[in-house]
């Protein structure tokens, strides 16, 4: 199988690659180990094909400094290596999107083959910033006739394409739907051009481009994007303006609005399988502008997933509207998602108001408890949907829309869909994508990370140093299927941070439920002997003054078993400090 042929069964049109029909070619995967290669190894090599599966490409040439970009998931093309002492030049292209991780082609040659002159890198990188990055930064470069000779996939990511499509190609070619490259301008006047904007894929980017010299010679070009979205300065300079206060200085817009995201999927904490898996198809998925519904029970994070879809979409830029359906009355709710004009009706405000629907143009609008949404405005939510466009109450003006909606519900909206309570027709247009989010029984290995993150954001918050869980208490929260899922996790930590008197939580720390729900609840303050006393009293006293018997021993034993601390007595008796104080002047104890 030829060199193209591998390529094309893989997905690619590599075709700034030369004929390789006299070269050898073999395939590598992730850890640089050869799986398929061609009968030109025995040439080049002295091995037949099948003695190299298995080797380390490494191993088999010297391949210096090209090594790191293998490794990195660079491609590259026409760099040289040695091989005893002839001089070949090498090729390397990636297979997979991601490029550390999914092997690539590789192919050697000798000069006379080469189609274009080369360009050798190792000798000029150092030449390039050396803050940049070649795996992580939006890297490209060219020959002297503006062939792309090496670029990384976070460069071609901003073009949507695959890194190894662009190698070999002119650079004038290589940009689909993007302004002409002004590297040949830049190797002409061989001056660099720093932070200039530039079209790329129909995004204005911010680019840098520099000229790349040897001994004094023009040898090609490389440029950086710095930005692949121009509205990220205007989002850097927003969070810096609360250093440089001035004379009338403003909140920036998405933050005096209340529209900006406040998460991303870095906020997102998880080490589980199933939670690795879920914030790879987050990613994934944020990237189209499709809607998705997120499914989950109460408690488990939908709103952050929301924000986190927002922040890795590329509306990130663009607000962030949060609906809770659930929260509006029905009466108010059709103003509230379309707006409405002056005068539109009987206590219309001054100036008429903007809808929530047209809040989110050009960013994401989150649509919460989607299930409580009345039938009525479901139709009309669907036609927004459809049309993309909303007419304000009392407007004849109609307005399009470019946004993005994320919907989440607590209830099987199928179910709720045969029952007659949802549309249909507005169900299949939600639920384009499902992205079911589990509860946090189905992730037990995840409660330690959360619980730890729990307990610094509790300490920084309470001016506290608690050290963590002890082991018993930890068996305890690990046992408990926590039904209210992050939410209630949050609770019961907040509830220890106020029961903890020491350095580390305890189990009688714990919400007494959750030590009920395991068998570490905490046993009767009231012994025996004062159990049988009252019930003596059957018959001889009321049973009012039976009870505030109890109720007051009950007090006194709660006191004694918290060594006098109030706080931790109405914590094991289940009421609240005032509630405690009350019976305690109720009954004279101190």
């Amino acid at each position: 199988m030829s060199f193209a042929q591998l390529a094309k069964q893989a997905g690619y049109n590599l075709s700034g690659f030369s004929p390789l029909e006299e070269s050898w070619l073999a395939v590598i995967d992730h850890k640089q180990r050869v799986t398929t290669s061609n009968e030109e190894s025995f040439a080049v090599l002295g091995k037949r094909p099948e003695e190299l599966i298995g080797q380390r490409l490494g191993q088999l040439i010297k391949l210096g400094f090209l090594h790191s970009l293998v490794i990195q998931g660079v491609s590259f093309k026409s760099q040289p290596v040695w091989i005893g002492d002839t001089k070949y030049y090498c090729d390397y292209a990636p297979l997979g999107k991601d490029p550390q991780n999914s092997g690539g082609l590789f192919s050697l040659m000798r000069r006379e083959q080469l189609k274009t002159p080369s360009l050798e890198m190792p000798d000029l990188l150092c030449s390039m910033d050396q803050g940049s990055n070649l795996a992580q930064e939006s890297l490209i470069l060219v020959n002297t006739e503006g062939i792309v000779t090496m670029i990384n996939q976070p460069f071609a990511d901003v073009l949507d394409i695959r890194a190894a499509e662009l190698l070999g190609k002119h650079v004038h070619s290589a940009y689909p739907n993007s302004s002409p490259s002004r590297l040949p301008q830049v190797m002409d006047s061989g001056q660099a051009e720093i932070a200039e904007p530039h079209l790329l894929n129909g995004q204005q980017a911010v680019v840098s481009r520099y000229p790349l010299f040897k001994e004094g010679k023009m040898v090609g070009a490389w440029g950086k994007v710095l930005f692949h979205d121009v509205r990220e300065i205007s989002r850097l300079a927003d969070k810096f303006k609360i250093f440089m206060p001035g004379p009338g200085a403003r909140k920036p817009q998405s933050q005096a609005s209340g529209l900006a995201f406040k998460y991303d999927c870095n906020s997102i904490i998880g080490h589980s399988k199933i939670m690795k898996d879920l914030k790879e198809k987050l990613l994934r998925i944020a990237e189209r502008p499709s809607s998705i519904l997120l499914m989950g029970e109460s408690g488990t994070g939908k709103e952050l997933f929301a924000h986190a879809i927002h922040a890795a979409s590329k509306r990130r830029y663009g607000p962030f509207v949060r609906v809770n359906c659930a929260a509006i009355p029905d009466h108010l709710l059709e103003s509230e998602l379309f707006g409405y004009t002056e005068g539109a009706f009987t206590g219309a405000r001054k100036g008429g108001q903007i809808g929530k629907f047209e809040q989110a143009d050009g960013g994401t609008i989150f649509l919460d408890e989607i299930s409580d949404m009345p039938m009525v405005m479901q139709a009309k939510l669907l036609r927004v949907l459809q049309e993309k466009e909303v007419t304000p109450l009392g407007s004849t003006i109609t307005r399009r829309l470019d946004m993005r909606v994320v919907a989440a519900t607590n209830v099987n909206l199928e179910e709720k869909v045969r029952e007659g309570g949802f549309r249909t027709d507005l169900y299949y247009r939600l639920n384009v994508i499902a992205l079911p989010i589990p509860p946090l029984r189905e992730r037990r290995d995840d409660i330690y990370f959360i619980t730890k993150h729990l307990i610094d954001d509790f300490n920084a918050e309470f001016d506290l140093a608690i050290q963590g869980i002890e082991e018993d208490a930890w068996k305890v929260l690990k046992s408990y299927d926590f039904p209210g899922n992050i939410r209630e996790l949050r609770n019961a930590i907040e509830s220890a941070f106020n029961m903890a008197t020491g350095a580390m939580i305890q189990v009688e720390d714990l919400p007494l439920h959750i030590r009920k729900s395991t068998g570490n609840a905490q046993p009767s303050v009231v012994n025996a002997d004062q159990q049988e006393s009252l019930i003596s009293c059957i018959g001889h006293k009321p049973l009012q003054e039976i009870m505030e018997e109890m109720e007051r021993l009950l007090i006194e034993a709660s006191l004694e078993q918290a060594g006098g601390n109030k706080l931790n007595a109405a914590h094991v008796l289940g009421i609240s400090r005032p509630g405690l104080y009350k019976k305690l002047h109720k009954y004279q104890l101190q």
